[in-house]
């Protein structure tokens, strides 16, 4: 039931954030994926399809920060929120397509749960723990699909950490107080 609700939730969220832009279009995948989930989602290829799906909103969602994060032109509260923001939604990118992977070709990770609900919490630490360029080691990618994704995101969240960060830090240490 709480999956449930937290997809009518984020749908709702997705329309709010695209409706007023002309963009609704873009959002007909996310519904599909939304109905998917809703409906099928104890079908291995639509989960993993979902999931995808997942990835696309979330990209959706990143392009909208990111393009508040580049083109706001003073640096305020918003604004640090909103970098932030795209931090943690390169981390939930990196999860959804870790789960994809994962689904798709179970064993791609070593190290984490056998038990479904915690392969999830898995992916989701290592996303983080990825992108925060930790990498503790507990969690290895194996497959090469499972190592590509894993340098992509790793290498995403790097240059969004060097570009996006350090200009948001640098307008506001040379703003005037």
């Amino acid at each position: 039931m709480k999956s449930r609700l937290s997809l009518c939730f984020q749908a709702g969220a997705g329309i709010n954030l695209l409706a007023g832009k002309n963009r609704l279009l873009l959002l007909l995948p996310v519904l599909a994926g939304t109905v998917m989930e809703y409906f099928f989602n104890d079908n291995p290829t639509s989960a993993s399809f979902a999931k995808l799906l997942y990835l696309y909103f979330f990209v959706l969602i990143s392009a909208v920060v990111l393009r508040q994060v580049m083109f706001t032109r003073t640096v305020c509260r918003e604004l640090v929120f909103s970098a932030l923001c795209g931090f943690l939604l390169i981390g939930y990118m990196g999860f959804f397509l870790f789960s994809s992977i994962e689904l798709y070709a179970p064993g791609s990770f070593k190290g984490i749960s056998s038990e479904a609900p915690l392969i999830l919490n898995d992916l989701f630490y290592y996303s983080f723990i990825s992108i925060l360029t930790v990498g503790y080691g507990d969690i290895v990618a194996v497959t090469w699909p499972a190592r590509n994704a894993t340098i992509l995101v790793v290498l995403v969240g790097y240059i969004y950490s060097l570009v996006f960060i350090a200009r948001v830090v640098s307008d506001f240490t040379s703003r005037k107080l």
